[in-house]
């Protein structure tokens, strides 16, 4: 047992020797030749690592130390190019003494030969390494691209090299056409410019960067560069809503509609996306805008829902629009649309009732209330803003129009009726002192020609033009012809007298006529009149306002007519304080110069006296046949006066004031109280 022992701790004995002896000949004696490892390139691109910069050192990394001499002549670089070795360890650097030239092919090879310092020797050439060297710096892409479309409004401009740049050479030489602000970060060969807001929407940009920039080597362009984009449109908008969000007192009649800011495409499926509650049926689709004061514009920018029967009185509807809705220039409604609004209660007759324009619903129409000012309601439900009215006598209908268009209803909003075709273009409606008829006046919609006076039955019916006789004196007997040609003068505002027995009109080329019905005499007046006649209460003659010196402009040919009123005319501060009231007696063709002073405009009369406007004030006169100055209807003065008429009552006056809504007052002690908030062009009907 003991020998077996000695005889194993023999054996491990012998191993450890031998295991030591190897150890110290491996650890001591090198015997294994050194290799190449690896070649690249100092300066390159980010994209590819064998795409040289000209300014680019080549670096060569041995497994071992080396002996400089043999490795620097074991170095080929093909072409050639003169350089300089350095050394780092095991790393071997050549940098070449001038720029690598642009655009070059080159291959590095490590021929054998090499040794390390115990003498082994590299018996085989290294595998070559190839690469290339740069061209002249230009742009390699850009984002946006160049020609893109429907660039969203807070992208990122980025212009991506060949090569890295002198970043100061080229945002000195960089330009936006329309010039925006922004950052410029450069990453790279990359180039952010980050806008400091947002681009302008449905804008077409162009960048250009000329040929003085240049690369980090100090190689310049060889050509300048430009690329241009168009950003997207801004997100389709409502630009109004009707009726209007929180309206109440809305005709049952009432149509709903959004007014975008743009063109609807014509093809976007609607009916998905629209909802009201209470639910309602109707017809909901995108129609034309009616465009500005009523000029039938084709561009369809309305989504409208028709209720097939009245809403409900006294009731709030909630309506909802959801995002989808897809522009015709590719934008898109980005945000849903919600408001609600609450019906009144139709009135069968506007009798004792005030009325009054307003744009509360969202487009201006027409509205009622009781002479308290309670009870307020809206009457018409039009989607292009009314500009004029005309109530019957009885006060169960009414016309509106827009300057193109008329449009004759009941008082509750029932049995509307288009009368105007879409080759002309209404205006100015007046009602007879009877209420069969009424009267208006044409034009051509494509040349804005005259086409006279018309009058039709209270139901829309039984057209009828009024021939005046050709210009004649007072008691002659007509013997022209009416005249049918295209370049008649446009005659407006025609006005009954009390009597029903004439008819008087204002020329805009110059002149105010009256016509006797039936047209038995036509008598005319020289003056520039810029309001509608205005006829006393026996009917002996009427009131105009003129304008001082000047003319009128035509009316454009196509556009609708503005109300013949010196601020809807747009008449300056100048030509207002030039205005006159004439008196122009039945009959007379010269007007009277009445006793007031200059600036006095759109007259009312009642009971034998005269209200006017004039130096932002309305102005009552006790006599209007022959009126003096007058006094201040209202003593505060800090609210300029718009629109002044009578009452029902000798006592009463409504007047409607800028930005301060209708008022009614005593015209006895001046005492004011305000019925409405806004509004103009009041009547208090019988």
């Amino acid at each position: 047992m003991r020998a077996v022992l000695l005889r194993y701790w023999l054996v491990v004995a012998i191993g450890l020797v031998v295991l030591g002896g190897i150890l110290y000949y491996a650890s001591t004696v090198d015997g294994r030749p050194p290799v190449v490892q690896g070649i690249a390139l100092t300066l390159h691109t980010s994209e590819d690592e064998r795409l040289a910069l000209t300014t680019s050192a080549i670096e060569v990394e041995f497994s071992e130390p080396v002996q400089p001499e043999t490795a620097e002549a074991a170095f080929r670089l093909a072409p050639a190019v003169p350089g300089e070795f350095s050394w780092s360890g095991a790393v071997m650097r050549f940098t070449p003494q001038q720029r690598l030239p642009l655009e070059t092919e080159f291959s590095v090879r490590i021929e054998a030969g090499v040794t390390d310092p115990a003498g082994n020797r590299m018996a085989e050439p290294a595998a070559p390494f190839e690469f290339r060297t740069v061209g002249p710096p230009r742009v390699e892409e850009t984002q946006p691209a160049d020609g893109a479309t429907g660039v969203p409004l807070d992208a990122e401009i980025v212009i991506r090299f060949n090569t890295l740049m002198d970043t100061a050479s080229v945002e000195e030489v960089l330009r936006i056409r329309p010039s925006i602000a922004f950052d410029p970060s450069w990453s790279a060969e990359s180039l952010t410019l980050v806008p400091r807001g947002a681009l302008r929407d449905g804008t077409h940009y162009v960048i250009s960067i000329s040929a003085d920039a240049r690369d980090s080597a100090g190689n310049p362009m060889a050509d300048a560069f430009s690329f241009a984009f168009e950003s997207a449109p801004a997100p389709i908008e409502p630009a109004v809503l009707v009726p209007a969000p929180g309206a109440e007192g809305v005709a049952p009649m009432t149509p709903i509609a959004i007014f975008f800011d743009r063109e609807i495409d014509s093809g976007t499926d609607v009916d998905d996306l629209f909802s009201i509650e209470p639910e309602v049926a109707g017809t909901l689709e995108v129609v034309a805008a009616p465009g500005a004061g009523g000029l039938r514009d084709p561009t369809t920018r309305i989504l409208r829902f028709e209720p097939s029967a009245a809403l409900a009185p006294s009731t709030t509807y909630h309506l909802a629009l959801a995002p989808g809705l897809v522009a015709a220039d590719g934008s898109q409604l980005a945000e849903a649309v919600e408001w609600s609004f609450t019906t009144g209660s139709p009135l069968g007759s506007l009798g004792n009732q005030v009325v009054f324009l307003s744009e509360r619903s969202g487009v201006a129409n027409l509205w009622a209330m009781n002479p308290d000012g309670s009870g307020q309601r809206q009457v018409t439900a039009e989607l292009s803003g009314v500009t004029d009215y005309a109530v019957a006598p009885d006060g169960r209908r009414l016309l509106v129009g827009d300057g193109a268009v008329l449009v004759v209803m009941n008082a509750d909003g029932s049995g509307r009726q288009v009368l105007t075709d879409a080759e002309v273009l209404e205006f100015d409606p007046a009602w007879s002192p009877d209420g069969t008829r009424f009267a208006f006046g044409r034009a051509g919609a494509e040349t804005a020609a005259g086409l006279g006076l018309w009058t039709r039955a209270a139901d829309g019916g039984d057209e009828q033009r009024v021939d005046p006789p050709g210009e004649l004196s007072p008691g002659s007997t007509p013997t022209a012809e009416p005249s049918e040609e295209a370049g008649e003068p446009v005659l407006r505002t025609p006005r009954w007298s009390p009597d029903g027995g004439a008819l008087a009109y204002v020329d805009v080329t110059g002149r105010v006529g009256v016509v006797e019905l039936p047209a038995s005499r036509h008598t005319t007046a020289r003056m520039v009149a810029v309001g509608a006649p205005v006829w006393l209460a026996d009917s002996t003659g009427m009131l105009v306002t003129r304008l001082g010196e000047g003319a009128l402009q035509p009316p454009a040919a196509g556009a609708p007519l503005p109300p013949l009123d010196p601020e809807a005319l747009g008449l300056g501060a100048e030509q207002l304080d030039g205005l006159q009231l004439v008196r122009l007696d039945r009959g007379s063709t010269s007007p009277v110069t009445l006793g007031l002073p200059p600036g006095a405009w759109r007259p009312a009369i009642g009971d034998g006296r005269l209200l006017y406007i004039r130096d932002d004030r309305a102005i009552l006169s006790d006599d209007a046949v022959d009126p003096g100055p007058g006094s201040p209807l209202l003593e505060d003065a800090d609210v300029p006066v718009r629109w002044a008429v009578f009452g029902l009552d000798e006592r009463t006056a409504l007047v409607a004031r800028a930005a301060g809504g209708v008022w009614v007052v005593d015209v006895v002690t001046g005492r004011a109280e305000q019925l409405t908030g806004d509004g103009w062009q009041p009547s208090w009907l019988p």
